[in-house]
């Protein structure tokens, strides 16, 4: 076993004894319409029907990611969203696992942002909170912002100042160009190093860049890791698949880690396996070679 607890050079002999798929969305399982290919939703069909545990694993709210789960059309058990900070029963949305930032850090990273102008997403579990939560206002509002709060499905209230009480969030969001967040990102790093983990990325269903930010401990694979713990699984029977630097952890430590053709090259380098485009069906290409007939 490697020492990230994946195992390594040591896989399972049989691809038929993997019990877990945890699947990315954005640029893995959905194509760049950011629709559901028929390929795919048909292969997991399959290997649902072969007794596999299917995993959505996503940077995505939980909220944003119902109507995939919808349109998957299948009585998944559980989620991982919100980049593995919630662990959710996928029919209730019942949360099993929350890990949300300290509220310390939280209050303090908040208005760190804040002192630099940004608006800031504070996102929480709706299963705990009644909504997904607040937009801080800011005078650096990117249109970005307003169009990602008309587009998403998220219940999201403009606030000038955060409610007494409020649940602590699950993740602190910026919105900004690309070349902006890189510069804040680095200062973010230097401001709060060991205390917050944080992402720049794009999204392209909303056509935005921004920063992400979390509990230090949170990764894709720490919340996949909760369910293995739940189900009696073991984590060298689990296959990750993905596409952008936020899928590295889950890649480099499942069973299998996998790759789609169109990911970053960090991560096609660190994957055992790279399948097909997400616009050639590799998530499909993947189930039909583990899990054939």
């Amino acid at each position: 076993m490697d020492e990230h607890g994946g195992a390594g050079s040591d896989r399972m002999g049989s691809a038929l004894e993997y019990e877990l798929l945890a699947i990315d969305l954005d640029g893995t399982l959905l194509n760049s319409e950011h629709t559901l290919p028929a390929a795919n939703r048909a292969a997991l069909h399959r290997a649902h029907q072969a007794g596999v545990r299917i995993v959505l694993c996503t940077g995505r709210a939980f909220t944003e990611t119902r109507p995939v789960l919808a349109e998957i059309g299948l009585d998944l058990d559980a989620t991982v969203t919100v980049f593995g900070a919630l662990v959710s029963e996928a029919t209730s949305g019942r949360t099993l696992e929350r890990t949300a930032i300290p509220p310390s850090d939280a209050l303090a990273l908040t208005d760190w942002f804040q002192a630099r102008g940004f608006p800031v997403l504070w996102l929480t579990d709706p299963d705990e909170a009644g909504s997904d939560g607040y937009m801080l206002a800011g005078p650096r509002r990117h249109p970005a912002v307003d169009a990602w709060l008309e587009r998403s499905p998220c219940k999201v209230s403009n606030v000038e100042r955060l409610p007494d009480g409020c649940a602590a969030p699950l993740r602190l969001s910026i919105i900004e160009e690309t070349a902006v967040l890189k510069v804040v990102s680095e200062e973010l790093r230097a401001a709060f190093d060991g205390r917050i983990r944080h992402n720049v990325l794009h999204a392209p269903p909303y056509r935005l860049s921004l920063i992400e930010a979390f509990a230090p401990i949170v990764d894709k694979w720490y919340g996949i890791e909760k369910l293995c713990r739940r189900w009696g699984v073991d984590p060298r029977r689990t296959v990750a698949v993905g596409d952008d630097v936020n899928d590295l952890d889950m890649i480099q430590r499942a069973g299998l880690g996998v790759a789609v053709a169109n990911a970053r090259p960090a991560v096609c380098a660190a994957a055992e396996r790279v399948v097909g485009s997400h616009n050639d069906c590799g998530v499909a290409q993947l189930i039909d070679e583990l899990w054939p007939g």
